[in-house]
């Protein structure tokens, strides 16, 4: 999983994640903080299983063999 850090919307500088909390049903919501500025920024992140996603179904097709 990877984490992007937006930039804060008052001063441009890149933000750092403070905390996730559950949000409604299938999403997260982050919360980030400004190091510069102390802005609070929060966005609902959607959340992706990751047994369902196309590089790791790849994956299971491509490498993962039965052990002979």
């Amino acid at each position: 999983m990877i984490i992007v850090r937006p930039l804060c919307p008052a001063c441009q500088t890149r933000t750092m994640l403070a905390r996730i909390t559950p949000g409604p049903l299938g999403f997260d919501i982050r919360t980030f903080e400004c190091p510069a500025c102390d802005h609070v920024h929060q966005t609902v992140v959607e959340l992706i299983d990751p047994m369902k996603s196309p590089r790791t179904n790849a994956w299971l097709r491509g490498q993962l063999q039965a052990p002979t």
